[in-house]
């Protein structure tokens, strides 16, 4: 059974990456502007990615005036046959913006509002005797301020925590939305996908849409995962947990349909929708949080854009909306290098492509990069070696033409850029990694940093 520790485990992993100089730099997209007239010469550029990349299958929707101008499943099924155009994807994080508009609904429906407390319907035990608990609300986690970690695990006592009051600022947390779903299940005596079949699913006739899946029905269709090397990740058991934080399984269509429903207003009230798109809280200069959906504005033409990501090992997934427009663009993948090729695409199909892309997960100005610090072979040396993830996933630092490369599942190759001798940032990310060492110089540990999420992985010993 596929555990919620295994999902995506803290906020850069879900957003997007752009391909840095030392990785995958031949298959950066152009940075034209895309005429719908040409909107099909993408498919050799994709198919090109596909091959560079290991990336078997990916799926496209490209939405214009709110209507598909374009899907498209590219690549074979594990069968070797041609994908079919109903096959079925895992959508990761993506689904935290599909359980968001389910909450909004029921909100609009007057049986659930975003400021009462959560504990008037349920308290997680491992929190019970903090008097935040009382003061936890809908709002607050939607917009990711529920004060939690990602998740539990996160934490020296593997529990539960509040790191800060709920309300006060944002930290990403899959926590939040599970404690969500419980209250919301607890209400209604009704599972989430009971909710989400009646409110969402069944009225927009995503069929093939689900939050739980038993590993086999359906099987032929539903796209295996792969790791950045292009091979498979296996699995003794393909079955899925309902969670509003990850694990959706759905369809290039059936997620363009929910993508329309969403541009053309959700069926909520306006003033609902405006608190859905409005700043809920700051993440960094460049982006802002909604409920559910992160918050892109600036754009040229006044437009703003709704954004969200997702990925998990072998799973990664990018939807942009463009409300103003009535533009929107899905890019589903079945890899850990899906990152990579979810990020050309929104590039080359919108105008405003690089400028989204780039304010999705920097907070920097357009194209600013800090000092690289020159570091001998000999120094980055030390870094070298196997890692372990606190919840026992590998982390692998090599050194590779001059440079240090990370390896973790779940995400392409990055580049460590040294900022000073033991600090290392992104090209494309503000997400930090820093090295620790022993007293006689060793190195014991590696962090990852980003906003309020650290994850430390220890050094292995050989």
């Amino acid at each position: 059974m596929k555990l919620l520790t295994y999902q995506i485990l803290f906020a850069f992993l879900f957003i997007l990456f752009q391909p840095n100089d030392g990785f995958c730099q031949q298959v950066t997209s152009k940075k034209t502007t895309r005429s719908n007239p040409d909107i099909n010469d993408l498919d050799a550029e994709i198919i090109q990615w596909q091959k560079d990349l290991n990336i078997p299958n990916v799926a496209i929707s490209i939405i214009e005036k709110n209507r598909v101008l374009k899907t498209k499943v590219y690549g074979n099924s594990s069968d070797g046959k041609p994908a079919p155009k109903n096959m079925i994807f895992e959508v990761a994080s993506i689904t935290k913006v599909v359980f968001s508009t389910l909450v909004l609904k029921l909100v609009e429906k007057g049986e659930w509002t975003l400021d009462e407390p959560l504990a008037n319907y349920f308290v997680d035990p491992e929190v019970a005797a903090n008097p935040f608990s009382n003061k936890i609300t809908t709002r607050h986690v939607l917009s990711q301020q529920s004060g939690f970690d990602n998740w539990r695990w996160m934490n020296a006592s593997g529990k539960l925590t509040f790191n800060f009051e709920p309300g006060t600022r944002f930290n990403y947390s899959g926590e939040g939305m599970e404690y969500l779903r419980a209250a919301i299940e607890h209400k209604f005596h009704k599972s989430l996908s009971q909710l989400s079949d009646s409110l969402l699913f069944k009225p927009l006739h995503m069929f093939d849409t689900n939050h739980m899946w038993d590993g086999k029905t359906n099987f032929d269709r539903y796209s295996r995962m792969y790791d950045a090397d292009g091979k498979e990740i296996k699995k003794a058991d393909f079955s899925i947990q309902a969670s509003a934080a990850a694990g959706l399984t759905t369809t290039i269509d059936d997620l363009s349909k929910f993508a329309m429903e969403v541009l053309d207003g959700a069926h909520l009230s306006k003033s609902l929708y405006n608190e859905m798109i409005k700043t809920q809280s700051t993440i960094n200069p460049n982006l802002q949080q909604g409920l559910g959906w992160r918050i892109i504005n600036g754009l040229p033409n006044k437009e703003y854009a709704l954004q969200h990501g997702g990925n998990d090992p072998g799973v990664a997934a990018i939807m942009v909306l463009l409300p103003k427009s009535k533009r929107g663009i899905i890019v589903l993948t079945n890899a850990d290098n899906g990152l990579i090729i979810c990020n050309n695409i929104v590039r080359a199909t919108f105008p405003e492509g690089q400028e989204i892309i780039h304010k999705a997960f920097k907070s920097t100005k357009l194209n600013e990069i800090p000092p690289i610090l020159k570091l001998s072979d000999s120094i980055l040396k030390v870094y070298e070696g196997k890692y372990k993830r606190e919840d026992g996933v590998d982390v692998t630092v090599t050194l590779k033409d001059n440079g240090l490369v990370l390896r973790m599942s779940g995400i392409p190759l990055l580049n460590l850029l040294p900022q000073t001798k033991d600090n290392f940032f992104l090209m494309d990310l503000d997400a930090t990694v820093f090295f620790t060492k022993n007293s006689d110089g060793t190195v014991n540990a590696l962090s990852i940093k980003d906003g309020g999420n650290i994850i430390k992985c220890l050094k292995v010993i050989d």
